[in-house]
């Protein structure tokens, strides 16, 4: 299946006049719009079917992402966000009341209740594996990034109850950052550390934790690769969803952590 086809309605999705949510609150609507768009390209699991996998390559991929007006706009209002690098002053992480995503205990976010990517294995391969790690979004738009503009966009959901405890989290400045910024760098980051699952390829995020203590996944690189499957020299790099800007963090890199709101 040609993905350039599919690839080209979601630009025209993010350029185009589709109407977005109501908010109560005074929310980008570049930023609406673009979470809008992504998150209705949903993982119904692995194609095994090359004939079914929307296939394109990376640098096709970015090409036709490097002419979107809406991640243009956002960018020179956010670079961080759209392209990097990373702000390491504005990270937050926010822990719904679904059970599984609560450390244990009193809700507090500590070293203790972290889970390193060296120390676990995944259940099975993932392009964005959970039950270890900490994903945190950059702050921005007046906004505790991405994930609570996520949040807020699909209020009363089951899948992400109140009460939501958001976290400010402050990383040390000696670390080092996977920045995936373009389809390419995604490609070239699961190329670097792979794992294969029949022809499909995914990160070995233990084998990544070793020489990074975070992967920064970019708005762009988001665009032009979610849902999208490509071509590589032992495989297919299997396709990732990451729906917002968001960094993965592989081990507990933070000189300090503090809550700083509870909704519900």
């Amino acid at each position: 299946m040609d993905g350039l086809p599919y690839l080209a309605r979601r630009i025209a999705d993010l350029d185009g006049t589709l109407g977005y949510p109501h908010l109560a609150t005074d929310a980008d609507p570049d930023l609406v719009r673009c979470i809008v768009v992504m998150e209705q390209v949903t993982s119904t699991g692995p194609i095994r079917d090359t004939h079914r996998m929307p296939l394109v390559t990376a640098s096709e991929a970015d090409a036709l992402v490097g002419g979107c007006r809406l991640l243009a706009r956002l960018k020179a209002a956010a670079p961080e966000i759209v392209t990097g690098p990373l702000r390491l002053d504005t990270q937050y992480w926010i822990a719904t009341g679904k059970p599984s995503h609560v450390p244990p205990g009193d809700r507090t976010l500590s070293e203790s209740s972290f889970i390193t990517a060296a120390n676990r294995a995944t259940a099975g391969p993932s392009t964005k594996p959970f039950g270890l790690g900490l994903f945190t979004a950059t702050g921005g738009f007046a906004i505790h990034g991405m994930w609570r503009l996520y949040l807020d966009l699909n209020w009363g959901s089951t899948l992400s109850p109140l009460p939501w405890h958001t976290w400010a989290v402050q990383p040390r400045r000696e670390i080092r950052i996977r920045e995936i910024t373009t389809a390419a760098d995604w490609v070239d980051f699961v190329r670097s550390y792979p794992i294969q699952d029949g022809q499909l390829l995914y990160p070995d995020w233990s084998a990544a934790a070793r020489d990074w203590d975070a992967v920064h996944m970019t708005l762009r690189a988001i665009t032009a690769s979610q849902g999208l499957y490509f071509p590589a020299e032992r495989g297919i790099v299997a396709a990732p969803y990451w729906d917002i800007e968001s960094t993965l963090w592989l081990r507990w890199c933070f000189n300090s952590v503090h809550l700083v709101e509870v909704t519900g």
